[in-house]
């Protein structure tokens, strides 16, 4: 992704982490600055995993990042079209299945929303549904009104209901930031509604069209990674960093297994708790900022086991928030129908289940891993602040997809800042080989 710049003398600049964040940093950078990209796993890309699955053995299948549109991601469209990235037409709806499936409805129609034929009767359910109107029509205005209210605050001044509450608001939350519906209720309001209202979630007669990688997201990070290495990117997989510590003019970094090497910059595309533990010297500020943002585990599993889906076909939608009957949990029970986001033939299903304590069957996982999501509340909202405020400071710079809201536009846009930051960077001393 280019970027006008002043000429200046090439820097040599680490790149920490090999997510969507360190490898837009790194992929920017490239064309001016000698680039070293750590990477910890053995395979680029972070939350865009790709598996291979399905019956016949053949079928990719994100698990990670899966969707992304025209709209609310314009650097990620514009490094697809750079890259010539494949892409196709998604789907996404929104179902729910409450109480073990006592309360079951989806989104994406009237049939789905009355798929329990019963509920067009409920007077609750029936409040509910005129709730999501209101909420849609006002929350934009009341949230502008004091933009320090949490979701909590914000639903007392609203006067929603219990139901719409407990089984839209915070299902559907959970279901797109993948957090506990518990910790919902903390996140800031003003944040949270206008993302709904940039993402189209509060227009009830359309949103946007969404579209995911052909071939899955794999098919982005094996291009990205050929461009970087075509510009000279010293890409070193499976190389944890152990230890940054920074100097006059720079900062040296030490992989496991390796010596201490000199660089002009160091780029943490790491998680906030992550970059601070490979701190040698942090600063107050560092600890303060970094160590203020929580993060959520999150167990995923890749199967093809039905049974997890809602007992009515018609809530059947590309997301599914789940609450098994009297369970509690501080996780969201969350399933990704991915036949329904990706193109996927409908003869060999494909579900991603987040967190749940139902049983699925073993003989139909295909993959089991945990992926850590960064808890959006107003700690995180004041830290992503006091980041941007220190980047750059001790030659030190931060980014990734938790220094905004969570997404992999974020990551990418996180990553590109601190591109755009250093290349305007005024010349410096450059680092002996």
């Amino acid at each position: 992704m280019p970027f006008e710049t002043a000429p200046t003398a090439p820097k040599r600049i680490a790149v920490i982490g090999g997510g969507i964040s360190g490898m837009g940093a790194a992929h920017a950078l490239a064309s001016d600055h000698r680039v070293t990209l750590f990477e910890a796993e053995p395979r680029l890309g972070g939350h865009a995993r790709t598996i291979t699955a399905g019956k016949r053995g053949d079928q990719p299948v994100d698990t990670g990042f899966l969707v992304f549109n025209y709209a609310n991601y314009p650097n990620m469209a514009e490094l697809f079209a750079e890259l010539d990235v494949p892409v196709v037409k998604s789907n996404m709806s929104f179902g729910a299945s409450i109480d073990g499936g006592r309360l079951e409805y989806g989104l994406a129609s009237l049939d789905a929303l009355f798929a329990q034929r019963r509920n067009a009767l409920n007077p609750k359910f029936l409040g509910m549904v005129r709730d999501i109107l209101r909420f849609n029509k006002h929350a934009l205005r009341v949230a502008n009104e004091d933009r320090t209210r949490t979701i909590a605050q914000f639903l007392d001044v609203m006067g929603t209901g219990d139901w719409f509450r407990d089984y839209y608001l915070l299902p559907l939350s959970g279901a797109i930031w993948s957090t506990p519906i518990e910790k919902i209720m903390d996140f800031p309001a003003h944040a949270m509604i206008q993302f709904f209202e940039n993402h189209a979630l509060l227009n009830h007669t359309g949103q946007h069209q969404w579209y995911t990688v052909n071939g899955g997201s794999v098919e982005y990070v094996r291009r990205i990674e050929a461009a970087m290495l075509g510009n000279g990117v010293d890409i070193r997989l499976g190389a944890p960093v152990q230890s940054v510590r920074r100097t006059a003019g720079g900062a040296q970094i030490k992989a496991w297994g390796g010596e201490w090497e000199m660089f002009d910059e160091v780029v943490f595309a790491t998680h906030s708790d992550d970059s601070l533990k490979l701190l040698a010297d942090p600063t107050e500020m560092e600890q303060a900022s970094l160590g203020a943002v929580k993060y959520q585990p999150n167990d995923v599993v890749l199967h093809r086991d039905a049974a997890i889906m809602p007992e009515h076909r018609q809530v059947w939608s590309s997301w599914v928030y789940t609450e098994d009957k009297d369970a509690q949990s501080d996780r969201i029970d969350l399933t990704y129908w991915i036949n329904s986001l990706q193109p996927i033939p409908m003869d060999d299903m494909h579900f991603v289940t987040l967190n749940t304590k139902r049983t699925i069957r073993e003989e139909m996982i295909y993959d089991q891993t945990v992926l850590r999501h960064p808890v959006y509340d107003l700690a995180a909202l004041a830290a992503q602040e006091q980041v941007r405020a220190m980047n750059g400071s001790d030659n030190t710079w931060y980014c990734g997809a938790w220094m905004r809201h969570g997404f992999h536009e974020d990551g990418l846009s996180s990553g590109l800042d601190v591109a755009r930051a250093l290349l305007r960077a005024p010349q410096m001393q450059v680092a002996a080989e």
